[in-house]
């Protein structure tokens, strides 16, 4: 990918070492290993930056960046052990850090206690900036190997090596995340990689691995555990049945429902009921036959749907381990009857795709404590709470069919926004219901849009009917308003210093390098266009792990045959390809991705690899064209990284202009790389690079 670098020479290199091509690949490899690796371990324990994980994709930029920028000094091979060790001590001090006055327009899952006790306060900033200073540092050393190392070799082929290292640690890590292997082994493999392949004394190595045996101190949790492709999941047994706590905070619990003596039982049975009791009473006492649930977990919802009658249940769920934890060891095992059919899908997904239509829709208690992916703002079921989401639920509900909604909110513009939405899409038969015992969920939303006579409150709707209501391209359920908290203000802050003094280390080591300007807005593009590309793809296919690493992979794919083919002088010119480009982001703009949703999968699948895939394709060949270009490789690319930090803090306009409008963005970070560009194509203009017979015609006609 771009992030991945290739630098100026290094005298000292060895003989070996430019012969050896594949070296370049496992440095690359371990790059991509470490950040996933830390982009999983460390909000799975500092609770707090479960909601910022695209902060450690932004150290890992920084770091990398650094690292290219600093080909030419000295070497700081150093800063990976003494980097992996200060991750480690962080992540160990850290653990069930709880930050939550200071993000007062956004609502975060967090509470005072922990899954290991009483947790520390800390402000967020303190903690966010802490964890990017420490998870930096690594890479820095890692930036500076794989520059040097690359330039050893031929610019565009080791660039290639590059991306090839990078898939196949992306690979290695959907691999892990598939057999569940524990984030906290991934440090300590890159570690024993590099020790073996990498560092070139014994010292180097010895404090290699035994920083990367560090991160076995996680191996131990405070509760049995389990690593989902999400969460870090805990479980303990009570009386009352199963509590689970992800990423160090309670999530859910299993209740024992044969325990009905015990008041919290019997309580929390009787809230679930609420829907069931609301069908009945608008259906002459029957039941409703068929239910779906969206957000089954450990199985409570199951319970009730059998305890009430239901002849089937289509139970969705997202987690792997969490539904593998209610099928082992709920109390009363829902899933073991033949009544509950199980979906490990996401629920947005099974309602875009399914064509059963159900008595009863639930929307459990779906409360992700986690985002999306490590380079995008949303959570998890961000999808699921939107206007379109619930037009969905309502085209899967039979002709006098209802739908409840389950939820714990603690602040009252939440309660508007849930309700409003709900609204939207159901119209005015809708029902809320706040309840004085607040375990597991405080409020329901009952709506039969078909029942006659149900619901209808007009003083209900006067009072939360006016919110701004969630939709497809402003889906930001715990966001009060389009804006950008200042809590994330603070943290640009602090991250835009940092790139002021990576600039001013750049003057001061190369004064003559010049600014490469446009290498800094390319970074700044591509790290914005793959978030773009995973949270269309997410609406599109579910925002599940699986979507995630193929996006990834796709996109570095592309950027692999990108570059071969201006390697094999078959690509576009560099004119073709910035108006490529231009073509390919404004279709993005306008293109109505809803009306995919009318075609079969295979149809849909194509379109939205064209639609991802020819932005990525064209920008990879810019880049690579201007990059093959450069005397001195590594500070460009340096910039680039730099650069990269800056899109990834561009994604956070999606909160003030929606999902679409970041497309109108993109056209404006290229063209500003594009005007950077323009000695680049001008000379191109007058020299003719050489291009496939198929484009020449093109390219001169493109630059009359």
């Amino acid at each position: 990918m771009q992030r991945c670098m290739n630098a100026a020479p290094d005298p000292g290199a060895s003989q070996a070492a430019a012969s050896s091509p594949w070296r370049v690949a496992a440095v690359s490899f371990c790059v991509l290993a470490l950040e996933l690796g830390l982009i999983r371990l460390v909000p799975a324990e500092v609770k707090a930056i479960s909601y910022f994980t695209n902060l450690i994709l932004i150290a890992s930029f920084f770091g990398l960046g650094v690292g290219c920028i600093l080909q030419n000094g000295p070497r700081v091979s150093w800063l990976l052990p003494a980097g992996l060790a200060a991750v480690a001590a962080f992540v160990l001090l850290a653990r069930g850090i709880v930050v939550y006055e200071a993000a007062g327009a956004v609502h975060y899952w967090l509470q005072d206690r922990s899954a290991s006790g009483d947790a520390v306060r800390l402000p967020l900033i303190a903690s966010a900036l802490l964890a990017f200073a420490t998870c930096a540092l690594p890479f820095v050393a890692m930036g500076q190997e794989l520059a040097r190392r690359m330039d050893c070799q031929a610019r565009l082929a080791a660039y290639s090596w590059d991306i090839a290292g990078s898939i196949g640690g992306t690979l290695a890590a959907a691999l892990c995340a598939y057999l569940g292997t524990p984030p906290w082994a991934w440090p300590l493999a890159v570690a024993a990689i590099w020790a073996a392949a990498i560092a070139r004394t014994w010292p180097l190595r010895l404090a290699t691995l035994a920083a990367g045996a560090a991160f076995l101190a996680f191996a131990s949790a405070a509760h049995p555990s389990a690593w989902s492709p999400y969460y870090l999941v805990q479980h303990e047994r009570e009386p009352e049945g199963l509590r689970v706590w992800v990423n160090s905070s309670f999530h859910q619990f299993a209740l024992d429902t044969e325990q009905t003596d015990i008041p919290l039982v019997r309580q929390t049975m009787q809230k679930f009921s609420i829907p069931y009791d609301r069908y009945r009473e608008f259906h002459n006492g029957r039941s409703p036959r068929s239910v779906l649930i969206l957000g089954a977990g450990t199985g409570n919802d199951a319970n009730v749907a059998l305890a009430n009658g239901a002849e089937r249940i289509v139970a969705v769920e997202i987690d792997p381990a969490i539904y593998e934890l209610g099928r082992r060891l709920n109390p009363t095992r829902p899933y073991d009857d033949l009544r509950v059919e199980v979906q490990l899908d996401d629920a947005r997904h099974y309602l875009h795709t399914s064509r059963e239509r159900f008595d009863l829709i639930v929307f459990a208690t779906l409360d992700s404590q986690t985002l999306l992916s490590g380079a995008a703002n949303l959570r998890l079921e961000n999808y699921v709470y939107t206007v379109e989401a619930f037009r969905d639920a309502r085209r899967l509900l039979a002709d006098d069919g209802m739908v409840g909604l389950y939820y714990s909110v603690m602040k009252p513009w939440l309660y508007g926004r849930i309700f409003s939405t709900v609204h939207e899409a159901f119209g005015p038969r809708v029902e809320f219901m706040r309840t004085h015992a607040p375990f597991l969920f405080n409020s329901i939303i009952v709506a039969g849009p078909n029942v006659a006579g149900f619901g209808g409150d007009p003083q209900l709707i006067a009072d939360l009917g006016g919110y701004r209501v969630n939709t497809d391209d402003w889906p930001y359920l715990y966001l009060q308003e389009p804006t950008i908290a200042p809590v994330y203000w603070q943290l640009f802050a602090a991250v835009g210093v940092l790139i002021v003094a990576a600039f001013a280390l750049l003057r001061w080591t190369t004064p003559a390098a010049g600014w490469h300007a446009n290498f800094l807005f390319l970074g700044a593009g591509f790290t914005l266009l793959e978030s773009a590309a995973i949270v269309r793809l997410a609406l599109l296919f579910g925002s599940t792990w699986v979507v995630n690493a193929v996006v990834f992979t796709a996109a570095m794919g592309t950027i692999f045959l990108a570059n071969v083919a201006v390697m094999k002088r078959v690509a576009p010119s560099l004119p073709q390809a910035w108006i490529g480009l231009s073509v390919a982001l404004a279709v993005n703009y306008a293109f109505p991705l809803q009306t995919l949703f009318a075609y079969p999968s295979a149809v849909r699948t194509a379109a939205a690899a064209l639609l991802a895939g020819a932005p990525i394709f064209f920008a990879a060949v810019c880049f690579s064209r201007l990059f093959e270009k450069q005397p001195a490789a590594g500070y460009p690319l340096g910039v680039n990284l730099i650069g990269a930090m800056g899109g990834a803090m561009l994604e956070y306009s999606s909160m003030v202009l929606g999902m679409r409008d970041v497309w109108l963005v993109l056209l404006a970070v290229y063209a500003a790389a594009l005007l950077c560009s323009g000695p680049a194509l001008a000379a191109e203009r007058v020299t003719g690079a050489a291009v496939a017979p198929g484009w020449r015609k093109l390219s001169r006609s493109a630059t009359r």
